[in-house]
């Protein structure tokens, strides 16, 4: 698989589940977050939906950029996020029994990791500076 493919799919990922987090935490959250509950934690739910509008606006925006170590840096942190991210939700199936749908996310979200490396050590700049 192509990076620029793999670096589109993150930034759709990213702004929609960002949009979606921000705009509707309460459904974003699959039905944890209830009216009753503090706003911290809906404030914290559409932070979390900050975070990953940015990350997806990132991906967008060098997802047509050359081989550099900029690019090699961008992809790596993406690697690592989506990785620590499915291994966050994988720990989430096992402790929180509330919400089922822990694995459609630890796989999506380790799916895209395993792009990320794959894709990202076939296009390494090469360069040592």
């Amino acid at each position: 698989m192509k990076l620029n493919v793999m670096f589109t799919i993150a930034a759709l990922y990213g702004i929609v589940i960002g949009l979606f987090s921000l705009i509707a935490p309460a459904a974003a959250s699959a039905g944890t977050l209830t009216e009753g509950m503090p706003g911290m934690l809906f404030m914290t739910a559409r932070f979390f939906g900050v975070s990953y509008i940015g990350l997806g606006l990132i991906a967008w925006l060098v997802r047509n950029a050359e081989p550099s170590k900029t690019r090699d840096s961008v992809t790596l942190g993406l690697t690592v996020f989506f990785a620590l991210h499915a291994l966050t939700s994988l720990y989430g199936q096992f402790t929180d029994t509330s919400v089922s749908t822990h694995w459609v996310m630890a796989t999506v979200q380790a799916l895209i990791a395993v792009g990320f490396f794959v894709a990202g050590r076939a296009s390494m700049s090469g360069k040592s500076a």
